[in-house]
């Protein structure tokens, strides 16, 4: 029996930091700004990191730095990326007997280019590893808590793991990729029922059909999920829905951000491990604030992840938490 099993993508990671690259203002990018480099040149990388990722492996290890015994159920490849996400797994103490790895596959690769605020440009290529029913022996997945990532859209499966879940008593986190909030009208009926739903302000808005996220609005629909709702803001915080339609609002800790890639990971297992411990809400919603503000001070997703014997210290700042109705 697992204390909590990370369902989702496993990457192999390359992390640049390149002291030429410049931010840009532009209307030519949907986000308004883009990465600057001289084209045709050649440009020094300041730092590289090279890591498994992904938020199935991402939270797996966030877990088992928190002392719980995790296991991680994603797929990968017998190549150079698929060999070093399950020599990762086994050096930070992750159960690794339900990766999928298959021959002949290619392992997802990403390509993180770091802005000098910290934030990024990913560059991502997906082959053929997306999770599939037909590849997850589910007589295995025997756990208290199911952590499920992005699955790339296949809400099916999806399904299939609440199905299972709700049979054997296990209980559901569910962090959505984009490929699973553009499919609103399916999810939505899917995640009434889990114990925790976490998405950031854009995916909350994006979720009760509106332009941009109004918390009073997000609060009163009371239309996305039964269980925990937390919306997620980056460095300003979190607000998080109750069963009791109570808000807690949270401040996040203010930090120099070094590499924002993998905070919502960091966010997303703390707190899921908070409450797999048993701790009040306030407590637990703190470890993953802290998680995963200490996850941008390092470049790499998994660098910073915070180990058990360092909890404490996170947990003695003061953070200002608040509850409305």
């Amino acid at each position: 029996m697992y204390d909590v099993i990370s369902i989702g993508s496993a990457t192999l990671d390359v992390f640049l930091k390149v002291p030429e690259l410049q931010v840009s203002r532009t209307k030519e990018v949907f986000t308004g700004e883009a990465l600057l480099l001289p084209y045709g040149g050649k440009c020094e990388v300041e730092k590289l990191v090279m890591s498994s990722g992904g938020g199935g492996t991402n939270t797996a290890v966030g877990f088992r730095r928190l002392g719980l015994n995790s296991a991680v159920v994603a797929r990968c490849g017998w190549d150079f990326g698929g060999r070093m996400v399950r020599a990762e797994l086994k050096k930070e103490g992750v159960d690794d007997s339900l990766l999928i790895q298959l021959e002949g596959e290619q392992t997802d690769y990403s390509t993180i280019l770091i802005g000098p605020d910290g934030r990024g440009t990913i560059l991502v290529y997906r082959g053929k590893t997306r999770l599939e029913k037909t590849l997850i022996d589910f007589s295995k997945l025997a756990a208290r808590w199911f952590c499920i990532s992005h699955l790339e859209g296949n809400l099916d499966l999806f399904a299939e793991f609440l199905r299972f879940a709700k049979k054997n008593r296990i209980k559901v986190a569910f962090n959505p990729g984009i490929k699973e909030i553009e499919k609103r009208a399916a999810l939505l009926p899917l995640v009434k029922d889990i114990d925790l739903l976490v998405i950031n302000r854009e995916e909350a808005a994006r979720l009760t059909g509106v332009d941009y996220f109004d918390v009073g609005v997000f609060q009163k629909s009371a239309a996305v999920s039964e269980g925990l709702v937390a919306v997620t803001q980056g460095a300003e915080g979190v607000y998080l829905f109750d069963r009791q339609d109570r808000l807690l609002i949270a401040d996040g800790f203010k930090m120099e951000m070094v590499d924002a890639t993998g905070a919502g990971d960091g966010f997303f297992c703390g707190f899921v491990a908070g409450l797999i411990k048993g701790w009040p809400l306030e407590k637990a919603l703190k470890l993953g604030i802290a998680n995963g503000a200490s996850v941008v001070t390092e470049v790499g997703a998994k660098t910073a992840l915070l180990y058990e014997k360092n909890v404490h210290n996170w947990l003695a700042k003061p953070l200002k938490m608040r509850w409305r109705k």
